[in-house]
C-alpha cells in the first residue's frame, strides 16, 4: 500500500538534517506513479516517513497510512481483515476517530497490548512504531510477507525501508556486496536468510519484529507462529469441509475490493477455483461489485493447459474470464535493465507471467486481484506422511497407501516411508556407517553441482542456510513440512515479490487461502484430508462441492496445469542469448563461485532433456550473474 523509511539515532536527532535523510530514503522508492500523500514526523530521536500512491489512497482511506495519538506514532504500508472483531477485542481502546484505518488500529492495539499485540492483527501489514513513553522503536511484519521492512544498524543509527533501495539512498549504508547471499541466490537454495546481497542489511523475516531503544543494539523476534499440535479429534469430513467453507468465505469478503470488479487470477486447479467458489458466495446479491477472473491459456497438448476446466468454472458462476495466451508472456524482461533495477540478485522465475495477469486487471478497471497463493502449503503434502505411518507402527495403512500409490517399489518404500521414519539418532547412525552427512529436513536442497565448494565454505552458505531454518515441531513430519513451508524466508521472500509486481503494475493482490484463521484451521488437519491414495487436497475440494463443478473437483488422472513446458521453451527461446553470453564469460566464474566448465555442461543437458529442475537453477545463476554485472562487479565484503 505504502512505502516506509525511519531513521533513529542514540544522540539528539535535529529535525530538519533527520527529515531530509527520510524523504530521500521515500524518494528512492517511489513508483513513478503519482504521489497522493506523504508524511515524515520528527522527534529527539527518531523520524518516521511514509508515502502512498495516489490510487492506494482511493483505495484504502486518505490517512491510513499513519497516526499519531499520545506518546505513539506509527506509519503503515498495511491491509488489515477482520477489522470488527479487533475493535471487539479492543472495546473501550478502540480508535473513535478513523475506526477503519490500519494505522489506527494497529497504533491502538500496540496500545493496548504492547508488541504481543501484532499477533493479534489480521492481514498484510509492515509497520514502524516510535513508543516516546518508553524511548523505543518497534518495526513489525506480517507473517506472509506481502509487505517488506528492511534494517541496517550501524553506530548510534538505525535505518529501515520498505526496499533496499530506500536504505542505500543514504550515504551511511555501505554499499559492501555480501557474496554469501548472493551465492544462495545463485544457487536457488531456499534458505535465504535474512542477509541481503548488501553487508550489513538485513531483512525483517516475516512473522518478526524488531526493537530498537537509542543506544542499544536492536533485537529480533517471533511474534507469531503456527499451529504446533495436530488435531486429534475425529470431526466427520463433512462438517470439516463445511466449517473451511465458513472460514474461506469469510476470508474472501474480507479482501473483495470495495466497488466494483474484484479480479481473480483463476486456473483450472483447486485453489483458486477455491477461491472463486468462495467470492461466488460472499458476492452474491451484490449490485455494484463483481468478480472477473483472468486466466492463462495454454496450447492444446501443452501439460500447463485447464482451458476447459476454466471454462467449466466460469460458466457454472455466470461470469467471462479474461484470457492471456501463455506465450505472449517473457520469462525474460531487458537483460540489462531488470538486473539493473532489482534490489537483490534474486528474481521470481515468473515474474512476466504475474506482471501480464496484473497488467491485464488494470486494463479490466480492477485495483484488487485476489489469487490462490497458499493452498498447496496448507492443503496436500508430500509422501512424508508415509514415515510418520511407519513411525506411529500404522503399518496395514501403510500397505495400503503404498499399494494405492503404484510404484516405487522395496526400494521406494524404504527412501520415502522406511528411512525418514527412522529415529533421528538411527538416520544419524546410519548416515556415519555410509559416509554422508548428517540427516536432512523438510525443504532441504543441495547447491547444483556447478557450484564451487570451496566458495560456499569460504562464505558459509551452508551454514547460514541451515541458520536461517526455522525450529520444526518434533514427532509429526506432516507438520514439519507444514511449518517449514509456512515460516522458511523463501517462500515470504516469494510473496513480496508477487505483490510488488503487482503494486507496480497498479493492483493489491490479495491472498485469501494466506487467511489466519484459514491457516489456522488447515494446518491443524490431519494427514488423511491432504492425501489419501491417490487423491490430493481432499478436505478444500470437499468444501467447494457445489460452489465448483463436480468435473473440477473430480481427482485426476494426470497433473494439469504444469508450466514446465512454457519454461522450457522460454528459456531455449527469449532466454537463449542471455544465457550463452553468460556461458562465455560468466562473472561468477571469473570470481571462483561456479565452475564454468560445468555450468556449460548443464546448459548442453538442457538442450537435449526436459529437465525443469535444471532449468530452474541455471536461471538463478543467470540472474544472479546479470544482477552482480549490473551492481558493479563483486565489490568486497
Amino acid at each position: 500500500m505504502s512505502v516506509l523509511s525511519a531513521l533513529g539515532s542514540g544522540g539528539a536527532l535535529p529535525g530538519a538534517v533527520a527529515g531530509e535523510r527520510v524523504a530521500r530514503m521515500l524518494d528512492a522508492q517511489q513508483h513513478p506513479d503519482p504521489a497522493a500523500g506523504s508524511g515524515i514526523w520528527t522527534a529527539t530521536h527518531i523520524a518516521l516517513g511514509v508515502r502512498t500512491l495516489e490510487w492506494e489512497r482511493t483505495l484504502h482511506g486518505a490517512s491510513a497510512a499513519h497516526a499519531a495519538d499520545g506518546p505513539y506514532a506509527v506509519v503503515a504500508d498495511a491491509t488489515l481483515y477482520h477489522r470488527a472483531d479487533l475493535r471487539r477485542a479492543l472495546g473501550s481502546a478502540a480508535p473513535t476517530t478513523r475506526p477503519d484505518d490500519a494505522a489506527m488500529l494497529i497504533l491502538a492495539t500496540y496500545a493496548r497490548w504492547g508488541a504481543e499485540g501484532f499477533a493479534r492483527l489480521e492481514g498484510d501489514f509492515a509497520c514502524i512504531l516510535w513508543d516516546a513513553e518508553a524511548g523505543r522503536l518497534v518495526a513489525a511484519r506480517s507473517w506472509a510477507g506481502h509487505r517488506t521492512l528492511h534494517h541496517v544498524h550501524s553506530g548510534e543509527t538505525l535505518l529501515l525501508a520498505s526496499a533496499v533501495r530506500g536504505l542505500l539512498a543514504d550515504p551511511a549504508v555501505p554499499r559492501a556486496v555480501d557474496l554469501g547471499a548472493v551465492t544462495s541466490a545463485a544457487a536457488g537454495l531456499w534458505g535465504h536468510p535474512s542477509a541481503t546481497a548488501y553487508a550489513g542489511v538485513h531483512e525483517l523475516v516475516a512473522g518478526h519484529l524488531l526493537t530498537w531503544t537509542p543506544g542499544r543494539l536492536p533485537s529480533l523476534q517471533a511474534f507469531w507462529q503456527p499451529p504446533t499440535h495436530v488435531m486429534t479429534r475425529r470431526q466427520p469430513l463433512a462438517e470439516a469441509a463445511e466449517e473451511l467453507r465458513t472460514l474461506l468465505v469469510d476470508a474472501v469478503r474480507e479482501r473483495l475490493a470495495p466497488t466494483g470488479p474484484t479480479g481473480l487470477t483463476l486456473s483450472g486447479g483447486w485453489d483458486s477455483t477455491a477461491v472463486g467458489g468462495a467470492a461466488h458466495v460472499a458476492l452474491d446479491g451484490a449490485r455494484d461489485r463483481r468478480l472477473q477472473p483472468i486466466s492463462i491459456s495454454y496450447p492444446v497438448g501443452d501439460p500447463g493447459r485447464e482451458d476447459e476446466f476454466i471454462e467449466a468454472v466460469a460458466a457454472q458462476w455466470g461470469v467471462t474470464t479474461s484470457w492471456i495466451d501463455v506465450d505472449e508472456l517473457s520469462l525474460f524482461a531487458p537483460p540489462v535493465e531488470d538486473a539493473a533495477a532489482r534490489d537483490l540478485p534474486f528474481a521470481h522465475t515468473y515474474e512476466g507471467w504475474n506482471r501480464g495477469l496484473s497488467a491485464r486487471a488494470r486494463t479490466c478497471g480492477i485495483r484488487v486481484v485476489l489469487d490462490g497463493v497458499g493452498g498447496d502449503q496448507l492443503f496436500q503434502v508430500s509422501s512424508v506422511y508415509l514415515a510418520d505411518l511407519f513411525a506411529r507402527g500404522e503399518w496395514w495403512e501403510l500397505a495400503r497407501q503404498w499399494r494405492a500409490r503404484g510404484h516405487g517399489g522395496l526400494r521406494g518404500l524404504w527412501r520415502e516411508a522406511v528411512h525418514p521414519g527412522l529415529p533421528p539418532v538411527l538416520q544419524a547412525w546410519l548416515a556415519r556407517m555410509r559416509g554422508r552427512g548428517a540427516p536432512r529436513g523438510p525443504l532441504h536442497r543441495d547447491p547444483p553441482f556447478w557450484m564451487v565448494g570451496r566458495f560456499l565454505t569460504a562464505h558459509g552458505v551452508l551454514a547460514r542456510e541451515a541458520a536461517a531454518a526455522p525450529q520444526l515441531p518434533q514427532g509429526d513430519r506432516v507438520l514439519a513440512e507444514t511449518h517449514a513451508y509456512l515460516r522458511f524466508p523463501f517462500f515470504a521472500r516469494v510473496v513480496a515479490h508477487l505483490r510488488r509486481f503487482a503494486r507496480e503494475e497498479g493492483v493489491e493482490l490479495r491472498s485469501p487461502l494466506l487467511d489466519d484463521r484459514v491457516m489456522r484451521f488447515a494446518a491443524a488437519r490431519p494427514w488423511s484430508e491432504r492425501a489419501d491414495r491417490y487423491e490430493t487436497k481432499i478436505l478444500l475440494r470437499r468444501a467447494m462441492a457445489g460452489l465448483v463443478p463436480p468435473a473440477v473437483l473430480a481427482p485426476r488422472t494426470h497433473r494439469t496445469g504444469i508450466t514446465s513446458a512454457y519454461f522450457l521453451r522460454q528459456m531455449r527461446g527469449a532466454g537463449r542469448p542471455l544465457v550463452e553470453a553468460m556461458l562465455a564469460d560468466p562473472l561468477l566464474a571469473r570470481i571462483g563461485m561456479v565452475d564454468q566448465a560445468r555450468l556449460q555442461h548443464a546448459w548442453a543437458h538442457l538442450q537435449r532433456h526436459d529437465d525443469d529442475e535444471l532449468a530452474g537453477r541455471l536461471f538463478f545463476t543467470l540472474q544472479a550473474d546479470r544482477w552482480l554485472r549490473a551492481h558493479g562487479g563483486a565489490a568486497p565484503e
